[in-house]
């Protein structure tokens, strides 16, 4: 019987062999041990040569490239979520309760964190639904009023272990709270309808699960601004009642 000999692929410094050249460029461009620029496919004997090749290579242009965290990235919309992180974004967005007092890199964290529950004044996801599209978005705008449901009662037992089934989307989960934090998310509010929408055409008036998705679309994307003064003052209704909380 024939013995066949496949070809591999060394890395003679760490040791290893690779079944595929594909493996074996992973492996430099993902080890510490190694100064590997992916694109370029070239290898750098210290990392302070690779940061300069970086930094001053035509193959790396400032949209996928961060110099301050020495950080480059595949897509340049990657870099931009990177640059509106906390980590180059200051926090300047205050939570308008009183007790909380809590601040944020922008309106759209803000937003999410009434809905995640984490806020002082005890506003919640179907708070933020409610007194939207009820008592501040009274043209829809931006959401649906007829899209709005009260939220769903649940009754998980979390006396015994699981798994436990979603009645709605059918995953699986090993724990109670695991599910009760399924159900409670934006997918599964208002029936599975996405009553938030973007009024811009150049998106095609996309929908959203939760407020917070919306304003993070807009805050990310592309699309031109419609009703662009009219959504800070629907925002400011809505600080202003939960500032009464």
């Amino acid at each position: 019987m024939p013995i066949f000999c496949y070809p591999y692929y060394p890395c003679e410094p760490c040791g290893l062999e690779f079944d595929t050249p594909s493996e074996h460029e992973d492996h430099l461009a993902e080890s510490p041990h190694h100064h590997y620029c992916k694109p370029c496919r070239l290898e750098f004997a210290s990392d302070g040569a690779k940061q300069a090749h970086l930094m001053n290579s035509k193959h790396h242009h400032s949209d996928v490239y961060c110099a301050p965290c020495r950080t480059l990235y595949t897509q340049p919309n990657n870099l931009i979520m990177h640059l509106r992180s906390s980590i180059h974004t200051p926090k300047n967005v205050r939570c308008p309760h009183e007790a909380c007092g809590k601040v944020f890199v922008s309106t759209s964290a803000l937003i999410a964190h009434f809905e995640a529950s984490t806020c002082r004044s005890g506003v919640e996801l179907e708070d933020v639904d409610h007194y939207f599209a009820y008592h501040c978005d009274s043209q829809q705008l931006f959401v649906r009023k007829e899209l709005i449901y009260p939220q769903r009662r649940w009754q998980i037992t979390g006396h015994h272990d699981g798994p436990f089934e979603c009645p709605i989307c059918h995953k699986m989960f090993n724990y109670a709270g695991q599910i009760r934090h399924h159900l409670n998310s934006p997918k599964h509010k208002n029936h599975g309808h996405k009553p938030y929408v973007c009024p811009s055409q150049r998106c095609g008036q996309a929908k959203f699960y939760s407020l917070s998705s919306l304003l993070l679309h807009r805050e990310t994307g592309d699309c031109d601004m419609g009703h662009r003064y009219e959504f800070p003052k629907i925002l400011r209704k809505l600080y202003g009642i939960i500032q009464q909380l």
